[in-house]
């Protein structure tokens, strides 16, 4: 039976997510604040709306669901857990509890609730000032990753073993935090994706990151639903409830998404 799938973000990526998802017979809107975002091109129906704006992002999704066409599930392709979670909130559908998603949006609050739970986590720390971060790096070296506090995708992270102005990359870092919060984190992660089935992790790797990963993923609350994670070695770093699947995997989340398995 035909389903209508709402995609948070219109970027490259989602694509390939509305292709398939009208492949398998469903109707796809994709939601971004961008009138030409690449993603519009494949979708039946777009909302022009800001990802990070989840109350601006939920009111057009409502509006669309009720006077349009019902919307069954929704899928993020953004570190935009709040605005999915509010989507999901608002139209009744199955999805992250608030209080998962403000928790996986704050770097900090992951890597704290890692800790908590057992699971590996780089070393992190908060920085409030670039004097604290030059005392990081006599510390511990130049293979630091800084960050805004707030997981919201790559604006403000600077790798500072590919830079020489380390004042500039904390300024930049708390530029693009709206609380002005820094942390800065060892080393740079390399990023896998999963899909979690009733708190188990399904993904293409080896057993040790599949069960490291599914453990971070519970550690958070989330037992269902696609996550892609930083490794940084054996440890986990940053982590968020978005898409970044292919092939049976992708096929699996947008199913899980609608509700048919």
């Amino acid at each position: 039976m035909s389903k209508t799938l709402l995609i948070i973000s219109g970027q490259p990526q989602a694509a390939a997510v509305a292709q398939r998802a009208k492949a398998m017979g469903h109707t796809v809107v994709i939601s971004d604040a961008d009138p030409q975002a690449p993603g519009f091109a494949f979708a039946d129906s777009c909302l022009i709306a800001d990802v990070q704006g989840a109350p601006e992002t939920a009111a057009a999704a409502e509006r669309y669901s009720r006077k349009i066409r019902r919307i069954d599930g929704v899928v993020l392709m953004a570190d935009a857990a709040l605005t999915a979670a509010t989507v999901t909130q608002r139209l009744r559908l199955p999805g992250l509890a608030l209080h998962v998603a403000e928790l996986a949006a704050d770097r900090l609050a992951v890597r704290r609730s890692f800790q908590s739970a057992g699971v590996a986590t780089p070393w992190f720390a908060e920085i409030s000032t670039p004097q604290e971060l030059q005392r990081a790096i006599i510390a511990r070296g130049r293979d630091l990753t800084i960050k805004p506090v707030e997981n919201r995708g790559p604006e403000g992270v600077t790798r500072l073993s590919e830079v020489e102005d380390f004042g500039a990359a904390f300024l930049a870092a708390r530029a693009a935090s709206p609380a002005e919060r820094v942390m800065v984190e060892q080393g740079n992660g390399m990023p896998v994706a999963g899909l979690m089935r009733a708190g188990e992790c399904l993904m293409e790797a080896d057993d040790g990151t599949r069960l490291a990963l599914g453990r971070a993923a519970c550690a958070l609350g989330i037992s269902d639903g696609p996550v892609t994670a930083e490794v940084v070695g054996p440890q986990i770093g940053d982590m968020s409830p978005r898409l970044a699947l292919d092939g049976a995997l992708l096929d699996a989340a947008i199913r899980q998404a609608l509700g048919e398995g």
